[in-house]
């Protein structure tokens, strides 16, 4: 039989890789795979003999895209677009959203809470997805609750996925913005230093002092860019180090606080020289001179670090697209559904005669609406 001999196939030794997303996926296809081979030994109704086949063929997928082994993009295209990664989650996530239709009451009752959740976390309060998912717990055992469990386990994956798209899509954006800047930059210093005197960093002397330099060579050399490129690099440097400490991490396979700190470097550098240039220029009322090496010095490091006040704000956007991301962290805040406390109340709470928890007696479901999780359905 195909189910017995892929199963049998899938109990050899894997590849092993270092990723771990990859880990994660194969972790996760093992588990349900263990899961599927026991309810087969349950026993399945004539409807349910397809499902398994269906189930292994969707997990071999995802093992082959966590291992490299279909599809096969080029390692830059990958990476960039998070083929494998999608690839084997979708795949994944979908062999989930299946193996619901094996599943016992039992078991249909125990992952309802976790599928309304990540749909409540996925999804904006007035989508009738979200809507229909909130009436899973009151609804009585039976074919048509397994198939809205099902299709919840669906919605809410394809949510979450979407979210790690945009956070891919945010890191890829963040560092052709580095990228850009860094060669802009390098482009910019190279000529300045083939020609100092095109831009040149000396202020003005006291008459009969020497003109204060970035080098203290007393005019303008093609050391002067190098050395407030170097200042301002060490700010960016500097501030990067700093946002560290408001940065908790990410369960992503995108590493966006990394491209982050790779953005201010470059910007430290940009931000230093023009910052220098618009003192110089006497731009800015009180900065029209700096009198020595040491003063453009410590304000091309200045200048450097100030770069955080636009890469600051780019940094509170990438907490925003972060913040969507499903996660398990205990300490994530959540809203509060009504509708969603009273969902528990088949396991929990002991409904009265008429069928309705007790905590519920005196209201009606449209009394009992949340602000925008929508209406709780009456138990039917």
């Amino acid at each position: 039989m195909r189910f017995k001999w892929r199963a049998e196939a899938s109990n050899s030794d894997e590849p092993k890789t270092r990723r771990v997303w990859a880990q994660d996926v194969a972790v996760t296809a093992k588990t349900l795979e263990f899961r599927l081979q026991s309810l087969q030994a349950s026993g399945m109704s004539p409807d349910q003999v397809a499902v398994p086949d269906a189930v292994v063929d969707l997990l071999g997928r995802a093992r082959a895209a966590a291992y490299r082994e279909d599809p096969v993009p080029g390692a830059w295209s990958n990476w960039w677009r998070g083929t494998l990664v999608e690839a084997a989650y979708q795949y994944l996530h979908a062999a989930e959203a299946e193996i619901v239709m094996l599943y016992t009451e039992t078991e249909v009752e125990a992952a309802i809470p976790e599928a309304v959740g990540r749909v409540d976390q996925g999804l904006s309060r007035d989508d009738p997805r979200r809507v229909a998912a909130g009436c899973l717990p009151h609804m009585l055992p039976g074919p048509k609750r397994r198939h809205l469990l099902r299709r919840t386990i669906e919605a809410g994956h394809a949510a979450a996925d979407r979210q790690y798209s945009r956070v891919r899509s945010f890191r890829n954006l963040v560092l052709v913005s580095a990228v850009a800047i860094a060669a802009f930059v390098t482009i910019f210093v190279v000529l300045v230093a083939m020609n100092p005197r095109t831009v040149p960093l000396c202020f003005t002397p006291i008459p009969g002092a020497t003109p204060p330099c970035p080098t203290g060579h007393g005019s303008p050399n093609s050391q002067d860019v190098w050395a407030v490129a170097l200042l301002g690099s060490m700010g960016g440097s500097l501030a990067a180090a700093v946002a560290i400490r408001s940065v908790k991490g990410s369960s992503t396979p995108y590493n966006l606080p990394a491209a982050l700190a790779f953005l201010k470097v470059p910007t430290g550098v940009l931000t230093a020289i023009g910052g220098i240039i618009v003192i110089r220029g006497g731009f800015i009322p009180g900065f029209s001179n700096l009198d020595t090496q040491e003063q453009i010095l410590a304000y091309a490091l200045v200048f450097g670090y100030a770069q955080q006040l636009l890469t600051g704000l780019i940094d509170r956007q990438a907490k925003t697209v972060l913040a969507g991301v499903p996660s398990k962290d205990p300490s994530v805040a959540r809203p509060i559904q009504r509708d969603h406390l009273t969902s528990i109340g088949p396991l929990f709470i002991e409904p009265d005669s008429d069928g309705r928890p007790r905590a519920d007696r005196s209201s009606t479901p449209l009394q009992r609406a949340d602000s925008g999780g929508g209406v709780s359905q009456t138990p039917p």
